[in-house]
């Protein structure tokens, strides 16, 4: 039977085959579903990293072209003056440590540490209340309490007024790191996507009860780490970047890099066999080469379905 997973994967291949587009661009439609899909990171968000993706491939070749603005924006079709404020603006931050607008192949700030501010600022102990809504009778409040899980952290409810005073928090800090003018304002838009994402990933969770007239909110863990589709999601990021590397190394012909691509068809009834022995392979060759004191490597090695030609 095919999982959600499953069927997701073939609409995503079935739209970009629609597409009709060529290798540069699906990698970078797959690069904005794994950063926006599987990583949770807003579109402003990705678009800001794009841009400074862009501007790094500027600045490298800058220093690869010697210094030479006017020749850096030719390669680019960029007016020198525009290369030359990107370069600044590059170099600035590399000297002074600051922080370009980039993407974490991790969870964003607000899934990261909601579950250790969400604890120093509304601790709760056993034998107190959790919650401290108004308005409500002792026998109500005791009803909500029971029906909630056995395994919460030690912290109290939130009503909804108080849950977004902790986001508008936690957005103050994840911005302490960027200069004053890469810092953005707290949104309504933004308030309701962090709000999603900490309600989607089990972080958090959204009680409702009819003895109440909003919802109250429940920090669901004490701390947050992605597991099941979403890890592979990061481990999958990881890898994606490592591969890059490898394969720049190998246009570069740098000494020890080898590329493979093997493009065959298999029995269906032997696919599971086939990718056992080729795990063992791969198990055995590295064990037979491997030496505590040698140089390091890496092989890495996807197997699958071919959806396009090669």
């Amino acid at each position: 039977m095919a999982t959600t997973s499953d069927n997701q994967t073939e609409l995503n291949n079935k739209a970009l085959l629609n597409l009709e587009v060529g290798p540069a661009d699906r990698i970078l439609l797959y690069l904005a579903m794994g950063a926006m899909k599987m990583g949770g990171h807003r579109y402003g968000a990705f678009l800001d990293a794009a841009t400074t993706a862009a501007k790094f491939a500027i600045y490298t070749t800058y220093l690869e072209q010697g210094g030479n603005i006017r020749k850096t924006g030719f390669l680019y079709h960029v007016e020198p003056k525009r290369v030359k404020a990107i370069i600044q603006e590059v170099q600035e931050a590399l000297n002074k440590g600051l922080s370009l607008k980039t993407l974490s192949s991790q969870e964003p700030y607000y899934l990261i540490g909601l579950p250790h501010l969400w604890q120093e600022l509304h601790p709760w102990t056993p034998g107190n209340p959790r919650i401290h809504t108004q308005g409500l009778m002792a026998s109500e409040r005791q009803q909500i309490e029971a029906s909630l899980p056995d395994d919460l952290p030690p912290a109290r409810l939130l009503d909804l007024f108080e849950f977004m005073d902790l986001i508008k928090v936690l957005h103050v800090k994840s911005q302490e790191h960027l200069s004053p003018d890469q810092r953005m304002p707290l949104s309504d838009a933004l308030t309701e996507h962090i709000k999603f994402r900490l309600l989607y990933s089990d972080t958090v969770l959204q009680i409702d009860s009819p003895l109440l007239t909003m919802p109250l909110f429940a920090l669901a863990r004490t701390a947050h780490s992605p597991k099941g589709p979403r890890e592979r999601a990061f481990t999958m990021i990881e890898d994606v970047a490592r591969f890059f590397s490898l394969m720049q190394a190998w246009v570069a012909k740098e000494p020890y890099v080898m590329r493979a691509l093997e493009v065959f068809d298999v029995d269906p009834a032997k696919k599971d066999e086939a990718l056992a022995e080729l795990d063992k392979l791969l198990q055995d060759w590295a064990d037979k080469y491997h030496q505590d004191d040698g140089d390091p490597m890496v092989l890495q090695l996807a197997a699958g379905n071919r959806e396009f030609e090669v």
